[in-house]
C-alpha cells in the first residue's frame, strides 16, 4: 500500500474514535499504541496526527505530546455563532435548489435515521446525522458556503455528537430533522431556514446545560 493510503486509513480510524467520544477529551495519543492497534507504521500515523491537529481535534505540545481536544464553552459559543449563520442559509437554498436525485437520497437517509432512533444505535445515528447536514449543504448548491463549512466540519461534528450523547436529544433531534426534511420536500425555503435555526439553538441550549452540570459536578467533587 502507498503511504498516503495508510495515512488516510489511520486518520479515519482516529477521527471516528475522537468525534464519537471513544477516545475521551484530554487523553494522550501515543504513536506506539496506535501502531499496535492499527498495524500501521509510525510515519503515516504522524501525518494523520498533523491532519487531526489541522482539524482542531488534537493539540500538539512543543515537547511533542499529543492530546485529544478538550471542549470549552467558549469554543462552542464561537462554533454556535458560525452554525447559526451558515446552516440555516444552507437549508434555505437547499429547499430552492435540491434536485430529484438529492431528494431521493435524502428520503432514503430519513428512513435510515428513523430506524437508527428506533434501535437506539447511537454511533450509527451520529454518522447519519452528520450526513443529513452534509447533504443539505450539498443541496444548497453554493460552493463557497460548502468550502467554509468544510473547514469547520470536524469540530462541528465533534460538538454535534456530544449533543447526541444527551438522552433527550436523540428523539427530539430526530423530530427536528424530520421537520426540516419536510420543509425542503415542500420547497419552502423560509420554513427550512427557520427550523434549522431552531434546531441549532436547541442543540446549543442542551449542550450548555449539560456542560454547566458537569462543571458543577466536577467542582463539588473537588470541594468534597
Amino acid at each position: 500500500m502507498q503511504s498516503q493510503t495508510l495515512q488516510d486509513q489511520v486518520y479515519e480510524y482516529l477521527h471516528t474514535k475522537i468525534i464519537n467520544g471513544h477516545i475521551p477529551p484530554g487523553q494522550r495519543l501515543v504513536e506506539g499504541k496506535i501502531a499496535e492497534e492499527t498495524g500501521i507504521s509510525r510515519s503515516p500515523i504522524r501525518e494523520a496526527i498533523r491532519r487531526l491537529a489541522s482539524d482542531g481535534l488534537v493539540s500538539v505540545s512543543p515537547r511533542g505530546g499529543v492530546k485529544v481536544y478538550r471542549a470549552t464553552s467558549e469554543d462552542f459559543n464561537y462554533l454556535y455563532e458560525c452554525r447559526l449563520s451558515l446552516e440555516p442559509t444552507a437549508a434555505y437554498y437547499a429547499a430552492l435548489r435540491i434536485n430529484n436525485m438529492q431528494l431521493i437520497q435524502l428520503n432514503k437517509l430519513m428512513d435510515e435515521l428513523k430506524l437508527a432512533v428506533e434501535k437506539r444505535e447511537l454511533d450509527q445515528l451520529k454518522v447519519l446525522s452528520s450526513r443529513f447536514h452534509h447533504m443539505i449543504l450539498e443541496a444548497s448548491g453554493n460552493p463557497y458556503l460548502a468550502k467554509v463549512m468544510k473547514q469547520l466540519n470536524s469540530l462541528i461534528t465533534f460538538y454535534r455528537n456530544a449533543v447526541l450523547n444527551i438522552p433527550r436529544r436523540l428523539e427530539d433531534g430526530a423530530d427536528e430533522h424530520r421537520a426540516i426534511w419536510k420543509a425542503i420536500q415542500n420547497r419552502d425555503g423560509e420554513a427550512a431556514e427557520k427550523l434549522m435555526k431552531e434546531h441549532i439553538q436547541l442543540d446549543y441550549r442542551f449542550y450548555m446545560a449539560e456542560y454547566r452540570q458537569k462543571k458543577e459536578g466536577a467542582y463539588k467533587g473537588e470541594v468534597n
